[in-house]
């Protein structure tokens, strides 16, 4: 196995360790038996669990956005982008419920992922801005709406209302009307 790779499959066991077991309960070795390695391999790659755990916290951010460029990708509307936005962060909140569960639990999962997240959504914001100003220029949306607000609206909506159906509500994506999100918002938007 290329050197790269290890180090893939090293930090995708640190996710699901860290993630079951929060920060302070998670062992070098936990992670070395998750990712079918020797205990010393782990400190070819990474000096220290504070350093593993800060590389897989970027390592995730930085799948987690590619993934939203991908999904952006499969609509040709702005409405059928922003329905699959809606589907897919619906659905990776439910599918990684337990990284909020862990974050309740642990102080320093909290602290370190609480920055990621706030890091990650400005990322997210800023996507979700282009593809609004884009839209605006292809005349899919009106001309005097705010970019940034729309975004704001967009991935709040999506956050806050679906993130609430299955955290709180343990409602499954599929459960959620997604299409009534989206029209509800658009209605204000829309050219």
């Amino acid at each position: 196995m290329a050197r790269e790779e290890k180090k893939t499959v090293i930090l995708q066991a640190a996710s699901r360790i860290f993630y079951m077991k929060g920060f302070e309960g998670t062992k070098m070795e936990d992670v070395a038996k998750e990712a079918g390695i020797g205990k010393g391999t782990i400190y070819e790659y990474f000096d220290s669990k504070q350093q593993l755990f800060e590389e897989m916290v970027a390592f995730n951010r930085n799948l987690h956005l590619n993934n939203i460029r991908e999904t952006l990708q499969k609509g040709n509307t702005f409405r059928e982008k922003f329905l699959a936005l809606a589907k897919y962060q619906t659905e990776t909140v439910k599918k990684h419920i337990h990284v909020f569960n862990s974050m309740a639990c642990s102080r320093i999962m909290a602290r370190e992922l609480g920055a990621v997240f706030l890091e990650q959504n400005i990322r997210i914001g800023q996507i979700l801005k282009e593809l609004v100003v884009e839209a605006i220029q292809n005349k899919e949306l009106r001309p005097d709406i705010d970019p940034e607000i729309v975004s704001a609206v967009m991935f709040g909506t999506i956050n806050q209302y679906c993130g609430k159906k299955v955290i709180f509500y343990n409602m499954e994506p599929e459960e959620i009307d997604f299409e009534q999100i989206v029209d509800t918002v658009m209605k204000g938007i829309e050219s």
